[in-house]
C-alpha cells in the first residue's frame, strides 16, 4: 500500500511544508487531466507532490482513433507515451512562470521512450525539498511527481484507491481476465488494491468511448469467435490497442454492407473515411434526429449532408433502431437485420453503433450521489469547477429546460433514529455518512464527466484542466498563509468542432463561421499533440 508520510493525512493549513509533504492528486490523464497535471507539475511549491493515476499506459489520442481503426498503419501515432508529462523545467523567474502556466514548458523536451512491458508506473524527478530527503517512509514512490497505471476502485473525500495490472497481467496471462476489481476494468487489473491519501483532487476520469472507437469494449463481451487471439497484451497498453486497431480495420476491410448508426461526429468520421476509402461498399448513415450537428449553424449540416451525397453513402434521417441482434458490431460473415421506429428493415455485415458517450462518474457518484445530475449523469460543479453537492447556479445566464432540470434534486427524507445519550437525533453508521452534506471544495471535476455547460470535446477539458489547476494553486497559497485569492471562474467558449469528410476532406465550425477544406493529412497530423503530452518528437516505436 502506499502510504504518505503521517502529515500529508489531515495536514493542516498552517503546516510547514518544510515539515511534511502534502498530496495533490489528478485521476485520469487524457485532454483535461494531461494537461492538469502539467501545470500543476510546473508550479506545486516546495512540499507538494503530484501523483497521476489513469488506466491507460499512454495517452489514447482517441480525437485519431475513427481514422486509424480504418487504416491501422498509422496506429502507433494515436498512443503517446507519458514520459515528460510531469517534468519540473528549472527554476524561472516569477515573470517568467506565470508566462508557463498557460504556455510551453521552459526547456526542451526530450525525446520519447516507452516504458518497459512490464514497467506499471513511472516517476520523474523528485521535487527538491527537505521533507523529500528526510523523510523516513517506505512509500514506493517516493516523494517526487508519479505517474501510476492503475484502475480506480474507491474514492473518498481524502484518500483514492486503485488497482495496478500485477507481473502475470502485464505477461500476458491469461488468467487474469476473470478477474474483475473495478467497474471501469475489464480483467486486466488485479494486483492488491492501494490507497493514497491526498490534499486536492482533479477528477478528470472523461466518458467511456463508443464500442468502435474503445479500446476497452472488446473483452469479455465478444463472441466466441472473436476471440481466437485472447486479450494476451493485456488491456490499457500500447501494444494492445495497436492490436486491436488491426483487427478493427480487418472487420471493416472484409464487411461488404455497413450500417452506421448514430449521426454524430465519429459517426460521420466513419461513415464519409469508410466510403473515401472503400467506394465499393455499401454505406449507410443512420440518425435519429432529421439534422445533423443540430447545435452548430445549418450550413454545417449542408456541407456534411452534401459532401454524403458526392461519396455515395446512404443517409436516412429522423429514425431509430428498435431491434438489433446481438454482437452486430463485430463481422462474422452473417448479415445483420435491424428495424427502426418507422417499420423498416435494414441489413449488413457490420453495424457500427456511434450512439455517444457515457460519464465515467460513479466513482464520484458513490462519494457523493447528490452530487450527480440526475438528467445526464454528470458530476455537478461550481464555476470554479469544485465538485458541489447539492445544484449550483448556471455558469451562463441562460439556462434550458434540460439544465433547470438538471439542477433540481430531491433528497429523501432519513428514518428518524433513537435519540443517542447525548440527545442528539442524528442518524449514525454508514446512513448518517450518506446524508451529511460534506463540502468538497477540494476535489474538482473537469472533462466530459463535469456538468458544465461546454460541449464534450477534448479542448474543452483542456481549458477546464488549466482552470481547475491554477485554482488549486490558489487553494495552496492560501493554505500556505498567503493571501486568498478569488478563484478563476470557467467560462465556456463558442461551441466549435472539426469534422473530417474523409481522408482529406472536412468542415470545421467556430467563432469565425462554417469553413470547409480539402486539405486534410491522412494521419490528421497526430504528432501536432504529442509535445503537449510530453512526449517530445514523434517516434513510432515509443
Amino acid at each position: 500500500m502506499i502510504t504518505p508520510a503521517a502529515p500529508t493525512f489531515g495536514a493542516t493549513a498552517s503546516s510547514s511544508p518544510s515539515s511534511s509533504t502534502r498530496t495533490v492528486v489528478v485521476l485520469g490523464a487524457s485532454y483535461g487531466g494531461a494537461r492538469a497535471a502539467r501545470v500543476l507539475a510546473q508550479n506545486l511549491p516546495e512540499g507538494w507532490r503530484l501523483v497521476v493515476i489513469d488506466r491507460n499506459s499512454h495517452f489514447n489520442h482517441v480525437y485519431v482513433f475513427p481514422r486509424y481503426t480504418i487504416l491501422a498503419k498509422h496506429a502507433a501515432k494515436g498512443f503517446i507515451p507519458y514520459t515528460n508529462l510531469l517534468d519540473v523545467p528549472p527554476a524561472t523567474p516569477t515573470s517568467a512562470k506565470a508566462k508557463d502556466i498557460c504556455g510551453s514548458p521552459s526547456r526542451p523536451l526530450t525525446p520519447p521512450m516507452s516504458p518497459q512491458s512490464a514497467l506499471a508506473s513511472l516517476s520523474s524527478t523528485a521535487i527538491p525539498s527537505s521533507a523529500s530527503s528526510s523523510s523516513s517512509s517506505s512509500d514506493s514512490e517516493g516523494y517526487g511527481h508519479s505517474f501510476i497505471q492503475g484502475s480506480i476502485t474507491s474514492l473518498t473525500t481524502r484518500s483514492v484507491s486503485f488497482v495496478r495490472p500485477n507481473a502475470s497481467t502485464r505477461r500476458g496471462s491469461s488468467e487474469s481476465i476473470a478477474s474483475i476489481r473495478s467497474n471501469l476494468t475489464y480483467g486486466c487489473f488485479d494486483g492488491p488494491e492501494e490507497t493514497i491519501h491526498f490534499d486536492y483532487c482533479i477528477y478528470a476520469l472523461g466518458s467511456g468511448m463508443p464500442d468502435p472507437v474503445n479500446v476497452w469494449s472488446e473483452y469479455p463481451v465478444a463472441p466466441r469467435h472473436i476471440q481466437e487471439h485472447p486479450p494476451s497484451h493485456g488491456l490499457g497498453t500500447k501494444k494492445g490497442g495497436i492490436a486491436w486497431m488491426q483487427r478493427q480495420a480487418e472487420e471493416l476491410k472484409s464487411a461488404n454492407t455497413v450500417l452506421i448508426v448514430g449521426g454524430g461526429a465519429l459517426g460521420i468520421q466513419y461513415a464519409t473515411d469508410l466510403k473515401d476509402l472503400y467506394p465499393h461498399k455499401n454505406v449507410t448513415l443512420l440518425h435519429s434526429r432529421t439534422r445533423l450537428m443540430p447545435i452548430y449553424p445549418v450550413e454545417m449540416h449542408i456541407a456534411i449532408v452534401e459532401r454524403l451525397a458526392t461519396l455515395g453513402v446512404n443517409v436516412v434521417l429522423g429514425e431509430r433502431v428498435m431491434t438489433a441482434p446481438d454482437h452486430a458490431e463485430h463481422y462474422d460473415g452473417k448479415v445483420k437485420h435491424l428495424l427502426t421506429d418507422k417499420g423498416r428493415q435494414f441489413d449488413a455485415d457490420l453495424v457500427l453503433f456511434c450512439t455517444g458517450q457515457k460519464p465515467h462518474s460513479q466513482i464520484l457518484a458513490a462519494l457523493s450521489p447528490s452530487s450527480i445530475s440526475p438528467t445526464t449523469g454528470r458530476i455537478r460543479v461550481t464555476p470554479h469547477l469544485q465538485v458541489s453537492p447539492r445544484p449550483t447556479r448556471p455558469v451562463t445566464s441562460r439556462a434550458n429546460t434540460l439544465d433547470r432540470l438538471s439542477n433540481i434534486t430531491l433528497r429523501p427524507v432519513p428514518p428518524p433514529s433513537p435519540p443517542s445519550s447525548s440527545g442528539s437525533a442524528r442518524p449514525s453508521g454508514e446512513f448518517a455518512d450518506v446524508f451529511e452534506e460534506e463540502e468538497l471544495g477540494h476535489i474538482f471535476a473537469i472533462g466530459d464527466c463535469a456538468e458544465t455547460s461546454a460541449i464534450q470535446a477534448g479542448h474543452t477539458a483542456y481549458w477546464m484542466g488549466e482552470v481547475a489547476a491554477r485554482n488549486i494553486l490558489r487553494l495552496i497559497r492560501r493554505d500556505e498563509g498567503g493571501e486568498e485569492e478569488e478563484l478563476e471562474v470557467y467560462k465556456p467558449g463558442v461551441p466549435a468542432i472539426k469534422v473530417t469528410l474523409g481522408l482529406h476532406h472536412s468542415v470545421t465550425s467556430n467563432h469565425e463561421g462554417v469553413s470547409t477544406s480539402d486539405k486534410g493529412a491522412e494521419d490528421l497530423q497526430a504528432r501536432l499533440i504529442w509535445p503537449s503530452v510530453g512526449a517530445g518528437d514523434l517516434d513510432d516505436h515509443a
